[in-house]
């Protein structure tokens, strides 16, 4: 049975951040605990991978337009990429800090690393600016809802 866990939107960096866990803490405690269900959702999945539960999670990190001067259009969507990439990096390694940690607190021997997990996948998307919430932010508040970044995911389990 698949079960969708939906599409969890975190906006709000500032310029040039990336740091998905200064971001969690900022966010409203409805999206922390939207993101909950995903981390024991993993932790789920994880701690008993006979039981034939898979977690699935993407994380898709956006960023603002690069309105620099002097900056050709290959270099604005370079950087513009780039800070989409390090956005969804730091929310993956977030997730997975997360994991870790609890499954090593309920005694179980968490996966070392990103590919030594077994009933738990965690991938990234970078869009850049691709997918703008504003196109033509009139401020930085609208800079910081195309800043952020998507949690999506689904649960798959033996059914009935």
């Amino acid at each position: 049975m698949k079960v969708n866990l939906g599409d969890v939107p975190c906006s709000g960096y500032a310029p040039q951040r990336f740091d998905f866990p200064a971001l969690h803490a900022e966010l409203s405690q409805t999206v922390r605990d939207l993101l909950e269900v995903f981390v024991e959702s993993a932790v789920t999945a994880e701690s008993d991978p006979a039981a034939n539960r898979f977690c699935q999670v993407i994380i898709v990190g956006h960023s603002d337009r690069v309105d620099s001067a002097g900056l050709s259009s290959e270099q604005r969507r370079a950087q513009e990429l780039e800070a989409s990439q390090l956005r969804a990096e730091s929310a993956q390694a977030w997730l997975f800090n997360e994991l870790f940690n609890r499954l090593q607190a309920q005694g179980y021997v968490p996966p070392v690393d990103l590919a030594s997990m077994q009933n738990v996948d965690i991938q990234t998307i970078a869009c850049g600016s691709a997918d703008l919430v504003h196109l033509v932010p009139q401020n930085e508040e609208q800079r910081r809802d195309n800043r952020r970044v998507h949690f999506i995911g689904m649960v798959f389990t033996p059914g009935p």
